[in-house]
């Protein structure tokens, strides 16, 4: 693990829709994005974190929270459209081009601050070790489980029929169901390259707690950052 080395990329664009300039938007007085970068440079193998942004006010304020600048990302990275593996790949080419050598590739997003390096260092530590494995995706359990879900219906027919089969099976019989957090993709180097995706039949589940996989997509989930970060001081 001493030689291996991990690009965390933090993407960040400027245009949030639901909550305006969202990943520099201030959580317990701090920008949303200073949180993953904070937790990306206190893991403790060896890495560099780098963040992708369309923004030069953006990127100023990664670096003034320990990110490096690179480059400013391309308008056409930077729509409502734009792939995250696009993006990805775009750095990935720019390290390569100047002679960055990395391992691994860990894609994090601001918006979801409370993501620990421990954590981090657990999922590099993880996919390092499993030789087959090409990727790691934070995961949570899924809630509510999908038996008490249905398609968008007049008549709750099947949740009716799932219920009805529930009193047979108990809650002991539920499945457990997990569901991607939001909370950080990572791969291998030359596995992305060639699968351009962090989803592949050998990709690993790395599930946390329910804080930790808060993602920040609507203005509810932020209040509900705020309450949880001025409840736990976390900083």
């Amino acid at each position: 693990m001493k030689n291996l080395k991990t690009l965390w990329l933090i993407t960040a664009r400027s245009g949030s829709k639901s909550i305006p300039n969202k990943n520099i938007k201030l959580l317990n007085g701090k920008p949303l994005l200073d949180y993953r970068i904070k937790s990306a440079n206190k893991t403790s193998y060896p890495k560099s974190v780098w963040i992708s942004t369309d923004s030069k006010e953006y990127a100023q304020i990664a670096k003034s929270s320990g990110a490096e600048v690179k480059f400013i990302r391309p308008d056409e990275l930077a729509t409502d459209n734009s792939s995250s593996v696009d993006v990805v790949l775009h750095a990935m080419k720019y390290a390569e081009k100047h002679n960055y050598k990395f391992d691994f590739i860990g894609l994090l997003e601001p918006t979801s601050p409370f993501i620990t390096a421990d954590q981090l260092d657990q999922a590099i530590l993880k996919l390092s070790k499993e030789r087959d494995a090409r990727s790691i995706v934070a995961v949570i359990e899924h809630r509510p489980n999908t038996i008490f879900v249905q398609d968008e219906s007049p008549y709750l027919d099947d949740l009716a029929k799932n219920l009805e089969n529930l009193k047979k099976l108990g809650r002991q019989g539920f499945k457990n169901q997990i569901t991607p957090s939001g909370g950080f993709y990572i791969a291998k180097w030359n596995s992305f390259l060639e699968d351009k995706s962090f989803y592949t039949k050998k990709t690993l589940s790395f599930l946390v707690d329910e804080i930790s996989g808060l993602e920040i997509d609507e203005p509810i989930d932020f209040l509900f950052a705020e309450f949880l970060a001025k409840k736990q001081n976390v900083n």
